[in-house]
């Protein structure tokens, strides 16, 4: 099968050490996927023409300029997906700007600090904001977590979302050489597990080089998602576009495994399947 991703791949990056791990993560995807990679960093505008707005601006835009130039410099003379490198150095703030691009390319990637649940609940973040708000598919890689090939991959599945989570899942599975663990959360419907597992059956077809498991649990399917994550692993699971502040309140499940996986996680839209 052609894992060729023609529209590519953008990442975000702001200077940080998480943003240069993500950095690095979506380099090694574009190389897999034969994708052209563009390096995205944003630089806010003030809000007001106050004295002094002209000095904020222009110091917005060169820390922005710089944190593209420490990608570039990270990246040397790689070519990821061997097609050169786009940078944008882009005004506004960074999850407009990036939902902008999912919308043209295959898959969003953003970093992920190690900030604290208060935090993260108080403030919210780039990555949950983007989450949110993007109509493509999103990774995040968190502080901490592993940029070389994933020792596992899970996926979470359920009824409504599984046909572009488990073909993303099978296809990262193939193309990483990793097994791949499939997840489901029983709920009140019997049937639900069975059917699923014909999915799966049927996707193993497709895919007879991929290790397959699959998995039922009771309980929460967000702590289901989370239960024995490793900074190795990558996570994958269905997600609904919404506006960012009432996803945060409603705790969705991308958003409470964003919040608290070590590894990686790979948010694929439940009306899109872009990566399939």
């Amino acid at each position: 099968m052609d894992n060729t991703w023609y529209r590519g791949i953008a990442v975000g990056v702001d200077g940080s050490d998480e943003s240069l791990a993500a950095l690095d993560w979506a380099a090694r995807t574009a190389d897999m996927h034969g994708a052209r990679l563009t390096v995205v960093a944003t630089y806010p505008l003030p809000t007001t023409l106050a004295p002094g707005y002209g000095d904020l601006a222009s110091t917005a835009k060169g820390a922005a300029r710089n944190a593209a130039q420490a990608a570039q410099i990270r990246l040397g003379r790689h070519r990821p997906g061997r097609r050169d490198v786009e940078v944008l150095v882009l005004p506004g703030s960074a999850a407009p700007a990036l939902s902008q691009r999912s919308m043209t390319c295959d898959l969003v990637v953003v970093g992920r600090r190690g900030l604290g649940v208060l935090d993260r609940t108080l403030l919210g973040s780039t990555s949950s904001a983007l989450v949110a708000s993007a109509p493509g598919a999103v990774a995040v890689i968190p502080a901490g977590a592993t940029t070389g090939d994933p020792s596992r991959i899970r996926v979470g599945v359920g009824r409504e979302e599984e046909p572009g989570v488990l073909g993303t899942a099978f296809a990262e599975a193939a193309v990483r050489g990793c097994p791949l663990e499939v997840l489901h959360v029983t709920g009140s419907d019997p049937t639900a597990a069975v059917d699923l597992a014909d999915q799966v059956a049927r996707w193993a077809e497709k895919y007879p080089k991929v290790t397959c498991t699959m998995v039922i649990r009771h309980g929460a399917p967000a702590s289901a998602l989370l239960h024995d994550l490793t900074a190795d692993d990558v996570v994958i699971v269905g997600g609904r576009q919404h506006s960012p502040a009432p996803g945060r309140r409603q705790h969705s499940i991308p958003d409470a495994v964003l919040r608290a996986a070590p590894c990686p996680v790979l948010v694929v839209h439940a009306q899109r399947n872009p990566l399939a």
